[in-house]
Parts: structure tokens; sequence; C-alpha cells
């Protein structure tokens, strides 16, 4: 576990992720959580020995970053998500006036078992602590998928970025908007209040630096993939793409082609590629 700013801690989970934590006087928020639940278990006796308080809510970048038994191991008392998680389910809308949150309709409350959902639209906060507050700020962005959030500790110039940014390795694309994802990134470079990011993999960095690991990514991608389109070549041929972009972008431990973990990375990639295609070719670039 490491310390960001005074109660604020992040981990790196086995598979790589990064999950993180805030402490006040009188509860915790986790920011994300192990995909694996005994990991989970393990990362909340982490917490548990930093401080006894409960925890009042498991804030999730996105929706692929949730597993149902590692927020129980969590015994949290809400799980956030953005209302897009559930853009199949008929949530009501919310009225003028009401508060930036609604929970949901009993049957989905019952999936999530005895950690009942919070949604929200544009952003929200949680308030930790009375003498001492801490605010928790979740903001909806929409650039890796429809439901990614950025997570920030007003006043800290720390924000979680969920899987909008990566360092070391290659963004996952296969739920990217492209044009609102880049310029999510552009304008976290540019950002003057932001003095650290916590990647959804990699080590924590300046906002500046993090970022552009993630755009060169995308905008190398897309030119690669664009010529393919404009060509008219078939969207399967984005597959001979994926040995160049790894060896470029993959991290060592995954450029090995006999390795599991570039069997897995490959796989995230070409997916990616082909979502990339999909929505090139939707915007007429043939």
């Amino acid at each position: 576990m490491k310390k960001l700013y005074k109660n604020v801690f992040y981990q790196t989970t086995a598979d790589g992720a990064n999950v993180g934590c805030v402490i006040g006087e009188d509860a915790i928020v986790c920011i994300d959580l192990p995909l694996d639940p005994a990991e989970a278990r393990a990362w909340r006796a982490q917490i548990g020995e930093l401080s006894d308080r409960p925890i009042r809510a498991v804030i999730f970048t996105a929706s692929d970053r949730m597993n149902a038994e590692s927020l129980a191991a969590m015994n949290a008392s809400a799980a956030v998500l953005h209302d897009a998680a559930f853009a199949h389910a008929a949530v009501p809308a919310e009225p003028m006036g009401a508060p930036p949150f609604e929970l949901l309709p009993a049957p989905l409350i019952r999936e999530f078992g005895a950690t009942p959902p919070i949604t929200f639209s544009d952003a929200m906060s949680i308030v930790l602590g009375v003498k001492h507050t801490i605010f928790v700020d979740v903001v909806f962005q929409g650039g890796y998928s429809s439901d990614a959030c950025f997570v920030t500790l007003r006043d800290s110039g720390i924000v979680f970025t969920g899987d909008h940014v990566v360092v070391g390795q290659p963004p996952n694309l296969s739920k990217g908007n492209f044009g609102r994802w880049q310029d999510i990134l552009i304008n976290l470079k540019k950002n003057r209040i932001v003095t650290t990011v916590v990647p959804g993999r990699g080590p924590a960095g300046e906002p500046a630096k993090c970022a552009e690991a993630t755009l060169d990514y995308i905008k190398s991608a897309t030119v690669r993939v664009k010529a393919l389109v404009r060509a008219r070549r078939d969207r399967s041929e984005v597959s001979a793409l994926v040995p160049d972009l790894m060896a470029l972008y993959a991290p060592k431990s995954a450029r090995n082609k006999s390795s599991p973990a570039y069997e897995v990375l490959s796989h995230e990639m070409r997916a990616g590629l082909e979502h990339l295609y999909e929505e090139l070719q939707a915007q007429g670039e043939a």
C-alpha cells in the first residue's frame, strides 16, 4: 500500500489494476476493488489495520471494475456507479431539485446483495469527517466507456482516473468513445490543479506524463486503423496490426508470444482495434 496524501492510499493488485482508499475520521471510501474476492478480503484487512471505521461507499471508476463477491467482502454501506452502468434498466429521470443520485429499483438492488447501489448522472460528492472534512468528488467522463468516471480528492491535487489512463501498457479500447477520450486526456495534460494521477494501471505520476502515455497509443492505433478503413480493407485485418503495436506498447513481460500475458493482452488489443475500426467506419473515414 502506498500513501499519496494524508489519509489517501492506493494499492496495485495482482493483475496490475490500481485500487484506492480514503480514510476519514468517521468513515472510509474505497475506489475500485480487486476483482479476485480473496485479494479483496486481503485489501479489506489492510485497510482495517489503518482504521476501524466503516466503509461508507465503494466508488467504481467503471462498471467493468466491479465484482459482486469482491464487493460483498468489503461490507460497504453502498456501491457508487454512473447510471449508464444500468442502461438496460428503466431508471426514472431525476426531477429538478433532487439529490445528484438515486437508489435503483428493488430488482437491481437485489443483484448487489447487502450493498445497495447508488447511481449518479453528472457528478456527486461524498463527505467524510466532521471537524476535518474530506470531499470525495466523482465526475462522469465517458471516454474509456459509457459509464467511466474520475474520482478526485478535493484540494489534494489527486485524481483516480480509472482506465481512462494506463501507464506502461496499451489501454483497452474496446468500449471507447475516442473523440471524447482524447479530449479528456488533452484537458488532463493542461490541468494545473491536478498534481498526481493514479491511473487504472501503472504507477501514479504527473498528469501530463501519465495522460500522454495513453494518448500516444490511441493516436498511433487510430492512424493505423484509419489507413485500413480508407483502403476499404476488412475489419479482420486489424489483427495484422497487433504484433507491431504489442512490440511498441506492451510491457516487456508480455512481449513473448508464447507467454499467457501476450495472449491475454493481444486479444484485448485486437478487440479494441476492431471497435476503433467500427467507429472510424461509422464516421465515414472511408
